[in-house]
């Protein structure tokens, strides 16, 4: 072997020790780029903040909501919050005019792991003082999270509205285990029994044929019942309950278990009864 093939092969390994020194420091500012900084740590833990997962039971129950998350902080230091005890009401002021418009459609059921969601997908909604809510969805709580003079009620659905300007209106209506609905035991029928899964309905449904056909009701401002627990929802409590039986409870029960927030201070509100 000549004295050049030698030199070659003793410099070599240190070329390629310098090359991959080399290689190293090119790559020190890109791998710096993909670390998150604080701010962008801050930001994500802000989006994920927004969806803090909450329950009805254990450590994430209705007493530790506000703590989850600083988007729910209004469910610990709202005062104008929801669900309420309904009792001391007096007449308004200025009879309210409640028209309920709702077609005939079919259903699309979520089971969302807090409650059963119901979309009607044709156009529904109800006009409250001739301002037009259109209807968003409706689902139920077990046992009812509204009570009347101290009483709960088996199960309460709730009707979501809302108008152009993003006012939501709630119409609550009381369940009551003394009859069987027709028209809900169909829709029972098809209840998504795990979380997560939707089904939609190949029955033609009309609404009004579950409600009460009176709707004298009680109002009040309120907030939604779940996070974030947004405050300035019109609260529509209809006085008539429908009917259902105890056996429609149970299944309820069964698949999403009880989900009920508690009885929140009223402070300074008034209950009209209208």
């Amino acid at each position: 072997m000549t004295k050049t093939n030698r030199a070659s092969l003793i410099l070599l390994p240190r070329i390629l020790l310098m090359v991959l020194i080399q290689s190293s420091l090119l790559a020190l500012p890109v791998l710096a780029s993909e670390t998150p900084n604080q701010p962008t740590n801050t930001q994500e833990t802000s989006r994920k903040d927004h969806h803090a997962h909450w329950e009805y039971l254990g450590v994430e129950n209705p007493s530790h909501w506000g703590m989850l998350s600083k988007e729910y902080r209004t469910c610990e230091t709202g005062n104008r919050q929801s669900p309420i005890n309904i009792t001391m009401t007096h007449h308004g002021d200025h009879s309210q005019k409640l028209e309920f418009h709702y077609q005939t459609s079919r259903l699309h059921e979520m089971n969302n792991g807090h409650t059963i969601q119901v979309s009607h997908l044709s156009g529904c909604r109800v006009d409250l003082n001739n301002r037009k809510y259109q209807l968003r969805q409706f689902h139920f709580h077990a046992p009812s999270e509204h009570h009347i003079e101290d009483t709960a009620f088996p199960m309460e659905m709730h009707l979501v509205h809302q108008d152009e300007k993003g006012h939501v209106l709630v119409i609550a209506v009381m369940m009551k285990t003394d009859a069987t609905q027709p028209v809900l035991r169909k829709l029972w029928s098809w209840l998504p029994e795990q979380r997560g899964k939707e089904v939609s309905i190949p029955l033609e449904v009309k609404l009004t044929d579950v409600l009460p056909t009176n709707t004298d009701h009680y109002t009040y401002s309120g907030s939604l019942t779940t996070p974030p627990c947004t405050e300035g929802v019109q609260w529509i409590v209809l006085k008539e309950p429908m009917h259902v039986t105890q056996q429609d409870v149970d299944q309820f029960v069964q698949i999403i278990g009880h989900n009920a927030r508690p009885i929140q201070p009223l402070g300074n509100r008034h209950i009209d009864d209208d």
